[in-house]
């Protein structure tokens, strides 16, 4: 439950972020309920429900009532924005991105707090999700993983010793996230063996016991280009565990990193059209990322919920992106049917470049780190 806990965590600061960055600015439209009082934050006359200075509200609350409020709003973003903007986003993502570039604001969440909002529930989504494991369960190798763990935690304690000793700060947080990761998965595992039941797993545990299996047959093959990367990844993925961690905090972190890699490949499809900038193109992949993410969240929900219908899956992964896709790109753009479908085409393929790049540097990033 550790893991569960530290990703609601994440989302409730998700949720925050996002709104902190989409809440009314100064000079938004003012109720002539506030006359004549002062802002309690910067001391201007107040002539309506917002400080036309600092944009701060002229009420506010001081209640236990109010903060569970702002915890509830900060994480579900449920205001009249959310309603117009996702099924925008859903069925008509080139008009929402048209009118968003061209100024038509007001009634949308901005792109960049949609994203932070989708990414982190999609990650918050992933934490819970299981799905049903039909391999009978093997008592042997449950406890060598638990042994494994166990000396895991002790080579750990031993590091943490010696950080400590020498007083090397960064290697204590490192150290201490490590054990704290060994420790959450150590908890189902003891409780698998003391109460063997077969019943459900999670995505990471299952990839955890493919990899050890694979190691355990001489079957780990890797390649990341070098020599070096390659000694340090066998390294590393003699405690999968850890690395796969590492993979999912890095995951969620370096998102943002999708923006700029997929910018370029906007641009090349449009460097001759000078009413296009490059902030349309941000404006663009934010929003697409975004509902990528939402058909992540919407798999991950079929999987913990055993739906496993090739159609489904078929469509989710292949039909549905590209539908939305080639909608995006005509309307925001304002392309015929087949510069809007040539463009689709294209765009998948960039879009499968970029996460290889992506998933490359994670995984190089958490078996180096």
């Amino acid at each position: 439950m550790a893991g569960e806990f530290e990703a609601a965590g994440d989302l409730v600061m998700a949720g925050a972020s996002a709104r902190a960055l989409d809440t009314p600015s100064a000079g938004a439209a003012h109720a002539p309920s506030h006359g004549g009082a002062a802002c309690a934050n910067c001391g201007t006359t107040l002539t309506g429900e917002f400080c036309s200075h600092c944009g701060q509200r002229a009420h506010f609350h001081r209640t236990l009532h109010e903060v569970g409020h702002e915890i509830l709003h900060g994480v579900t973003h449920f205001d009249g924005k959310t309603w117009t903007t996702l099924p925008m986003l859903l069925l008509s993502p080139g008009q929402l991105t048209r009118e968003y570039i061209h100024g038509k604001r007001a009634r949308y969440i901005a792109p960049v707090s949609l994203f932070l909002l989708v990414v982190f529930l999609m990650f918050f989504v992933f934490s819970f999700v299981k799905i049903t494991d039909n391999t009978p369960y093997d008592a042997a190798n449950a406890k060598a993983n638990l042994a494994e763990i166990d000396r895991g935690l002790a080579d750990l304690e031993r590091q943490r010793t010696t950080a400590v000793a020498k007083g090397d700060r960064e290697a204590l947080t490192e150290i201490a996230a490590a054990i704290t990761a060994l420790k959450a998965l150590r908890r189902p595992l003891a409780t698998q063996i003391a109460s063997p039941v077969d019943g459900v797993t999670s995505i990471p545990e299952i990839i955890t016991q493919d990899i050890k299996r694979a190691a355990a047959e001489d079957n780990l093959k890797l390649n990341l280009g070098s020599s070096e990367l390659n000694r340090k990844a066998r390294a590393a993925f003699k405690n999968p565990e850890l690395v796969l961690y590492k993979l999912q905090t890095k995951a969620y972190k370096l998102s943002f990193l999708l923006v700029p890699m997929s910018v370029p490949w906007l641009w090349l499809m449009f460097f001759w059209r000078r009413d296009i900038r490059l902030y349309d193109h941000a404006v663009f992949a934010l929003y697409s990322i975004s509902f990528m993410s939402l058909l992540f969240i919407i798999g991950s929900l079929a999987l913990t919920f055993d739906f496993l219908h090739s159609g489904f899956w078929f469509a989710l992964v292949f039909v549905v992106p590209g539908i939305h896709m080639f909608l995006q790109l005509k309307g925001a753009y304002q392309l015929s049917n087949t510069g809007a479908l040539v463009r689709t085409f294209l765009l998948s393929w960039a879009a499968v470049i970029t996460l290889s790049l992506y998933l490359m540097l994670l995984i190089i990033l958490g078996v180096i780190d």
